[in-house]
């Protein structure tokens, strides 16, 4: 080894040398381009002595660069010809002389010598910019092994450089050597990518965060840079050092969440040029990086394990989450440019978009296919839906872009269709039924042919037909949500949610596509909520070992779902106009609630802190969702275009009072019977809890007097007067034969003095004639 350490020292030394070489010679070409320009304009060129009125001004001017040359003689013609009466100061100062640099300036590429000055201040700085990245990466990488200078001062020495580097390129950029200046910041923008990554996934200097801020700030410097200056060189040479970078230190160690991570801040730089700039070279460089580093390290690290016999590489979740972010990047990456300026797509933005499904689908198959076909089999669907919300973003943003609409509609079948074989045969049917439904719609909406959608309507009934015929979806111990019963039955509902989104768009003009899209939504929501709570019935049943536990779960689990779906259904946000899904809601919420009541007594089996506890809080969500929901059917009862649903809205308002108090008397009931059975007995159990629900009962009708008095709603007020009558009936009842004397005492003496206060605040009102402005109210309404 130490016979090689001098020439790999000298090798180095070179290579770094060769970028400055490059520079200075790139620098020089640049120079003779100025000088070309200059004596073409002269005439010194050609040997002929130019004009007399420009050879006498010669020594009175000062040369120009050949962009000055080129750009004012430019919008000098541009100006003659829209207005030939106009002037403009050019750089030549005379219009004569304007015209012989504007006539040099395009013979420029017809003189012999161009393909030398092309090669010296382009493809030499190319040239040189990659060659000093090499360097550098070979530098850092071999003062690790050699441990020459500290982590620091590596780190260090690579920061300076790259912000030297960044600083002479602005400096001869502003001096007239554009590309060759450009190219400088390019590479000092590569060198600091170089120092961010060193220091962190290579020598552990900082942590996360930091590292993570500072590679952020050296893309969108970078890429805003090269946005700014409209050059594509610095924003394509910063990439490809950026993503040589992991490569040439690279140590051999598998770090994969700080090579991702910083691959991911590259991709982000390449998408923030997209939205100002379409440069699709840049896109392909971005595309093909990643997914070469991505590839390197799946050959390298995930591979390797699999050889070795993990049937669950260590890494493998890691895997599918990374690939799962960069397939999303690019598929957005090459389109996002169109969909920002309602611009098409080119030929290669979808050469792109199919190549980036290819490679994604290409790794998910190596990973899942093996041992996890089921898995690969829902991993295609996901594929599908990304491309379908593409596609949709599309319609709404690019309209004319009709051949990239079709590919990306293809795109989402060719994985639903490829999907159905893995592993997926007992519902293969069902899954088919559904996605045929799918395209039967489109062409039936399209072409406004009604036995198309009708034969749509066939189908998703025959893909429910066939659900409910595979009943029941599980037999023994299963993993919950990750298996075929669940996601085919999720997978029906999502075609039928994507009829019904057809259905909805605007370029539906049907008479009757109001009600059919409810309807569809109503039957995506329903197959939904009744998929997930099979699925939570069968995962209490057979995956929870304690029945008791088990059974509280379902009902606990039940509570949250009814609440869930019950928004689904009256929700504006997702649902379609029109009082069917909100007859829905309504009622989703009413079941729920009834079922809340029935279950809530069975859910208790131990001692418990009243009204503190987790079951309580439980049956309050679904409580509090039932006001919630009533308030929003008030609300959108002023939006144009929805029905009034005022009676809902009173009926779900008055389940909600009425359920909160039985759910108030129930739980104080369940604290004193689990405390007499659970907490060591106790005698009087009974009358303590017939005394507090009667206090319990007199605080909420107080309550509802006080809201409807504040709310000026008479319903309130009733119901609160009518609870004092059972109130009263209870007392005088019940707890006069049931109730011992103190407790009889003190429920009695809570309901007298709540009655009195009652009767005190009427009286008020009456005098501050409440009621009669009221009924003036109503009557002038």
């Amino acid at each position: 080894m130490e016979v090689l350490i001098i020439p790999i020292i000298i090798a180095v030394i070179g290579l770094i040398l060769c970028g400055p070489i490059a520079l200075i010679i790139a620098i020089i070409a640049m120079k003779k381009t100025n000088q070309l320009s200059w004596d073409l304009l002269t005439g010194k060129f050609s040997g002929k002595a130019a004009e007399k009125p420009i050879a006498e001004e010669k020594a009175k001017l000062v040369p120009p660069t050949l962009e000055q040359v080129i750009k004012q003689a430019s919008e000098f013609e541009q100006v003659k010809k829209e207005k030939p009466e106009s002037k403009i100061e050019p750089v030549l100062q005379k219009p004569k002389e304007l015209a012989v640099a504007f006539s040099s300036a395009k013979q420029i590429t017809n003189v012999k010598g161009t393909l030398e000055q092309r090669i010296g201040t382009l493809w030499v700085l190319i040239a040189g910019v990659v060659t000093v990245i090499v360097g550098v990466g070979f530098f850092l990488k071999f003062a690790y092994d050699n441990s020459l200078v500290g982590p620091m001062g590596r780190v260090a020495i690579a920061a300076i450089a790259g912000f030297v580097c960044l600083a002479i390129g602005e400096v001869t950029r502003k001096r007239g050597y554009g590309v060759v200046g450009k190219g400088v910041a390019a590479l000092g923008f590569a060198i600091l990518y170089a120092a961010v990554f060193s220091a962190y996934g290579f020598y552990g200097l900082i942590g996360s965060v930091p590292a993570f801020g500072l590679a952020i700030l050296v893309t969108v410097a970078a890429m805003l840079y090269a946005v700014a200056l409209n050059e594509m060189l610095i924003a394509l040479l910063s990439l490809v050092g950026g993503f040589l970078t992991p490569i040439l230190v690279s140590t051999g160690e598998n770090l994969p969440m700080p090579l991702f991570t910083y691959v991911l801040i590259l991709g982000l730089g390449a998408m923030l040029c997209a939205y100002y700039r379409h440069w699709r070279v840049v896109n392909l460089v971005s595309f093909v990086g990643t997914f070469l580093l991505y590839g390197g390290w799946f050959e390298k690290f995930y591979s390797k394990s699999i050889a070795e016999g993990a049937r669950w590489p260590q890494q493998m979740w890691i895997a599918i989450i990374w690939l799962s972010v960069f397939f999303i990047i690019y598929l957005v990456l090459p389109l996002f440019n169109g969909i920002v300026k309602h611009t098409k797509a080119q030929r290669e933005d979808v050469v792109l978009v199919i190549a980036n499904a290819v490679a994604t689908f290409s790794f998910l198959w190596q990973i899942l296919y093996g041992d996890f076909r089921v898995a690969l089999a829902f991993a295609s669907i996901g594929l599908c839906a990304a491309h379908l919300v593409m596609l949709s973003a599309v319609t709404r943003r690019v309209k004319a872009d009709v051949n990239l609409r079709i590919i990306l509609l293809i795109a989402g079948l060719f994985f639903v269709t490829i999907a159905i074989p893995l592993y997926l045969k007992m519902y293969a049917l069902a899954m088919a039924w559904a996605a045929e439904a799918v395209v039967l719609t489109i062409i039936g909406i399209r072409y406004k042919n009604v036995w198309t959608q009708l034969g749509a309507c066939a189908a998703l009934v025959l893909a429910v037909g066939q659900l409910i015929d595979q009943l029941p979806t599980h037999g023994a111990a299963f993993r919950p949500v990750i298996n075929p019963a669940f996601g085919t039955w999720v997978f029906v509902a999502a075609m039928v949610l994507v009829c019904c989104i057809f259905y909805r768009r605007k370029t539906c003009d049907l008479p009757y596509r109001v009600i059919v899209s409810q309807w569809l939504y109503a039957a995506a929501v329903g197959l939904l909520g009744t998929a997930v709570a099979m699925e939570w019935y069968w995962h209490c049943d057979y995956n929870v070992f304690n029945s008791q536990i088990g059974e509280d779960r379902f009902y606990m689990g039940m509570w949250i779902i009814f609440t869930i779906f019950m928004f689904g259904f009256i929700l504006r946000t997702l649902r379609p106009v029109g009082l069917v899904c909100k007859i829905l809601g309504a009622a989703a919420g009413l079941a729920g609630t009834g079922f809340l009541l029935v279950t809530f007594t069975e859910s208790y089996h131990s001692g418990f802190v009243i009204f503190a506890n987790s079951n309580f809080g439980l049956a309050l969500i679904l409580l509090a969702g039932l006001f919630i929901a009533a308030r929003l059917l008030w609300i959108y009862r002023d939006i144009k275009g929805e029905e009034d649903s005022g009676v809902l809205t009173y009926v779900l308002g008055l389940a909600g009072i009425v359920a909160l108090l039985v759910l108030l008397s129930e739980e104080i009931y369940l604290y004193w019977w689990s405390k007499n059975r659970f907490g060591g007995g106790a005698a009087n159990w009974r009358f303590l809890a017939n005394m507090y629900i009667s206090v319990a009962w007199a605080v909420y009708g107080a309550a509802l007097m006080a809201v409807g008095v504040l709310k000026k709603a008479a319903i309130l007020r009733y119901m609160s007067l009518g609870l004092f009558g059972l109130l009263l009936l209870k007392v005088f009842i019940l707890d006069m034969s049931t109730v011992k004397s103190v407790y009889r005492i003190a429920a009695f003496m809570a309901t007298g003095v709540t009655l009195v206060a009652v009767s005190y605040l009427y009286q008020y009102l009456k005098k501050q004639d409440f009621f009669d402005l009221m009924l003036s109210e109503k009557s002038e309404g």
